[in-house]
């Protein structure tokens, strides 16, 4: 047994990760905490897949992940748990991919840091368990650049056909993974005019780029509307130096530990001047695309802060998160021939991050709001004849997602006159009041149960009734 251990520990180690954070992102499932983009995507599937696409395309994302996420509801049920594993789908598939990959073209040591780093920055086990995009649009990304390697080395038809499938699909998920596919399409183009200028291969990288333009071309109305719309006003902050600083802190800083980030930037600038120097003593071809795969998230985030900074501000730190699997391969591949010792301090360090970062998720997910004490007051209190109403209007999507919507009413609109058992009131403050005078003119007594919340909205709970 130990003679087989030693011999397979490699794949034991490189599927060990897979395994292990998979069961991890899985035991932050059992919750009811939703947050706001997340509650967005609850509303959405509530409706059929018109509705799906008219609400995309009144929205600012594409519409691929939200149809996923339907035709997942349909077949598996319309539980929060059952979006959940959903969206961690894709994440797992993303780790698949690259330990299958990763490991036949570049090697074990090369597959194991690749998905240790991944895993294990700050920022993407939250985005895993999220009802969101972010995983679909990871998993498209990362199979669109890896195969835009393949179809390089090797030119096949497949290979740039999964390369523009995977790319299509990037770009109906996510739009900043659609800027990451363009960088990867861009690159490629490079690396054949350079390298390969063949008449065939530089062909079929333009059948291939024609054919996402195509498989794009139904949505392109919508995208031109949204990506103009955008300049009416949005909520996203402006470029500045400290918003800049905050895309580095937003990848690799721990709330619990804070200073990682400078670590992870000495280490990843260690990585690059070290690729760098094999570079230079001719071992090059695996290395430079060690450094091509850093450039996707780079020239992602570049191409975001330039755009908001030249018209109206669109990008924001999560945007990058598609991309980050080219920083992780970046690293496992670029390390892959470090010395053991220093192997061990970096496997070392990125499970310390991966232990922090599960402990915030932890705490996020079950313990940083009253949710639970909320649903419990609910589930306890609320009768069939009983009403909640709000004063927090922007909140009353959020507030759906846990109260029944024909119980559910915005404090102004709420008529006091009629016949109710209790109105249960979500005093959020600074926000409206009810009338105490409407309260008097219809025998209405109110009293204070106590502090509650959703999401990060607190909010105190009154009783109002008639004596």
């Amino acid at each position: 047994m130990i003679a087989k251990i030693k011999e397979h520990y490699m794949t034991i180690c490189i599927w060990g990760v897979v395994v292990f954070f998979t069961g991890l992102y899985l035991s932050l499932l059992f919750n009811h905490n939703i947050w706001t983009d997340e509650a967005f995507t609850l509303q959405l599937l509530r409706g059929g897949f018109k509705d799906i696409i008219a609400g995309t395309a009144a929205d600012v994302h594409p519409p691929l992940y939200y149809l996923y996420a339907k035709i997942f509801a349909l077949v598996f049920g319309e539980a929060l748990v059952v979006q959940k594993i959903a969206a961690i789908i894709p994440m797992s598939a993303t780790l698949i991919f690259l330990a299958v990959v990763v490991r036949k073209h570049f090697g074990d040591i090369a597959a194991f840091l690749t998905l240790l780093f991944l895993t294990c920055i700050p920022c993407t086990m939250e985005f895993a368990v999220q009802v969101r995009m972010y995983s679909l649009a990871l998993f498209c990304v990362t199979v669109c650049g890896v195969y835009a390697y393949l179809a390089f080395q090797n030119g096949k038809i497949s290979e740039f056909v999964v390369l523009a499938l995977s790319g299509a699909a990037a770009a109906y998920t996510h739009y900043f993974a659609f800027v990451s596919v363009i960088v990867i399409v861009g690159l490629l183009f490079l690396a054949i005019m350079i390298w390969k200028r063949e008449k065939i291969r530089i062909l079929k990288w333009v059948f291939s780029v024609v054919g996402m333009v195509v498989l794009y071309l139904p949505w392109m109305p919508f995208f031109i509307k949204q990506v103009t719309s955008v300049e009416q006003g949005y909520w996203i902050p402006e470029i500045t130096a400290e918003v800049i600083w905050s895309y580095f802190t937003w990848t690799f800083d721990l709330e619990l530990v804070p200073g990682m980030v400078f670590i992870f930037l000495i280490i990843l600038k260690g990585a690059s001047t070290y690729n760098t120097i094999r570079i230079s003593k001719g071992q090059a071809e695996k290395e430079i695309f060690a450094l091509v795969c850093m450039l996707v998230p780079t020239l992602t985030v570049i191409l975001g802060v330039v755009a908001s900074w030249l018209k109206t501000p669109i990008y924001r730190d999560q945007y990058v998160l598609p991309a980050l699997g080219f920083l992780a391969l970046f690293f496992g591949i670029s390390m892959r021939n470090a010395k053991k010792w220093i192997l061990a301090v970096i496997t070392v360090f990125l499970l310390f991050v991966g232990a922090v970062q599960y402990k915030e998720c932890f705490r996020q997910e079950y313990r940083s709001t009253y949710v639970p004490q909320t649903e419990a007051f609910f589930e306890e209190n609320l009768a069939p004849n009983d009403y909640v109403i709000y004063n927090w209007e922007t909140f009353g999507f959020i507030y759906e997602c846990y109260i029944p919507k024909e119980q559910l009413e915005y404090v102004e609109r709420f008529d006091f006159s009629k016949e109710f058992g209790n109105v249960w009131f979500l005093h959020t403050e600074w926000q409206p009041e009810v009338d105490e005078n409407v309260l008097a003119a219809n025998g209405l007594t109110m009293d204070v149960i106590g502090h509650f919340g959703i999401e990060h909205n607190e909010f105190d709970i009154y009783r109002i009734y008639r004596e």
